[in-house]
């Protein structure tokens, strides 16, 4: 078997045989010619193009025994009067790429299952390659379609950076899949969603699940005021939990903190205040039953916090009723914090109620936050919000990606 025979069908790169194979000091030269005749714009696929002059261009490959790979060949330069002057197209990179598709696959790949660094160390480039490979994977891979038919979405902001900025990230809550994401989480980041969406894609979104921001709440009013908005349940209980608190951090305030023995009492049942009964251990429960017989504000906050839980646990047609009688016992239960909860509540009952009836919940959408707070521990080195993003979609909107060890080989074709 000759060597460029060998090399063929080592290296299956796809419309291209190998002309020759030279060995530098610090790399294996791979010489290729294309097997096409006609030439192809590399921007458009436009073909018929004019020849300005022929150019040696490289990518660099995958290693081969531990030696780094380089493949060159000589291409047409063409003239496209929609993209100008741009080399013809090639089966084996992307366009504009210095790196082969199959490398840059497996660096995707890698990326969704270890940090950038040890990406880096193990296929020899910077940071900043990384990043750029990522952003040209994602941008062919992920699913042109994705924005179609959208029916039930969530929306919520996650921190990311030492300096904590947000991005604002959309679900789709029949996939689970992150859709799409911005830097910033104000009514601008979500327009710009909206802004991008044709009349159709608009008219199929039925409903949307926030947290209770006036800022995410203003974009979908003035984009699809048709659909319905719903609170998310996690949010409205957070709220019930810190008004509790709140009652709490009042009582251990007004009894001496903890220069006294009352206060230091008080200070230690938080968690018997806050968590489920059914979930706590018996000395918790102990400290539970003391707060009963001892402290009655801390006792009617541990109430109203348990009833706005269980309200959720109900069906639709009682959960209407129950909310309209919590309502009407916390503006009536002379603790602030629960007067001022009951407010915001019933100023959002209609989302509030919303979301009780429809079902939604931003749960999966913040597990998929916890994942992207991960991306971007694992992604410290990028320092741009689009990297990161561009993480997020590898990671979280699907992508599948192929290993050059799961692609079939070529078929075998003479050399001309």
């Amino acid at each position: 078997m000759r060597v460029t025979t060998a090399y063929n069908r080592m290296l299956g790169l796809p419309g291209a045989w190998v002309r020759d194979v030279a060995f530098g000091e610090r790399a294996m030269i791979v010489t290729v010619a294309l097997r096409r005749k006609r030439p192809i714009c590399s921007g458009c696929g436009a073909t018929g193009l004019k020849v300005k002059d022929h150019r040696t261009k490289r990518w660099r490959h995958l290693d081969v025994g531990g030696l780094r790979c380089v493949i060159e060949s000589r291409l047409r330069r063409l003239y496209c009067p929609g993209c100008g002057d741009l080399p013809e197209h090639v089966e084996w990179a992307r366009g504009g790429a210095r790196y082969t598709r199959d490398f840059d696959d497996l660096t995707a790949w890698l990326a969704q299952q270890m940090n950038q660094t040890q990406v880096t160390r193990l296929m020899r480039i910077g940071w900043e390659t990384v990043g750029n490979i990522l952003a040209r994977v994602v941008a062919e891979k992920l699913p042109s379609g994705r924005l179609n038919g959208l029916a039930l979405i969530g929306v919520d902001e996650v921190s990311y950076g030492a300096d904590h900025r947000f991005l604002t990230s959309v679900v789709n809550h029949e996939s689970g899949a992150i859709v799409w994401a911005t830097e910033g989480r104000n009514a601008a980041s979500l327009q710009a969603f909206f802004d991008q969406l044709t009349g159709e894609q608009k008219a199929s979104i039925r409903a949307v699940s926030i947290d209770m921001s006036a800022g995410y709440e203003k974009a979908i009013r003035a984009s699809i005021p048709d659909a319905e908005i719903a609170f998310d349940p996690f949010h409205v209980v957070k709220l019930g939990g810190e008004a509790a608190d709140k009652v709490r951090r009042e009582e251990y305030n007004a009894h001496g903190r903890s220069s006294t023995g009352e206060g230091k009492w008080i200070k230690g049942a938080r968690y018997s205040l806050l968590k489920d009964p059914a979930n706590q251990s018996p000395k918790q429960l102990l400290k539970l039953a003391e707060v009963v017989t001892t402290n009655r504000r801390m006792y009617r906050a541990f109430l109203l916090y348990g009833e706005l839980r269980y309200i959720y646990r109900l069906p639709y047609e009682e959960a209407v009723e129950r909310l309209d009688a919590w309502l009407a016992w916390a503006s009536r239960s002379r603790l602030k914090p629960f007067v001022k909860l009951a407010r915001t509540i019933r100023k959002h009952k209609h989302g509030v109620l919303a979301a009780l009836k429809l079902g939604l919940s931003n749960g999966r959408l913040e597990a998929l936050n916890s994942k992207v707070r991960l991306l971007s521990h694992r992604a410290y080195g990028f320092h741009s919000a689009n990297a990161l993003i561009a993480m997020i979609y590898l990671c979280c909107a699907g992508i599948q990606i192929a290993l050059p060890t799961d692609k079939s080989p070529p078929t075998e074709r003479r050399a001309p």
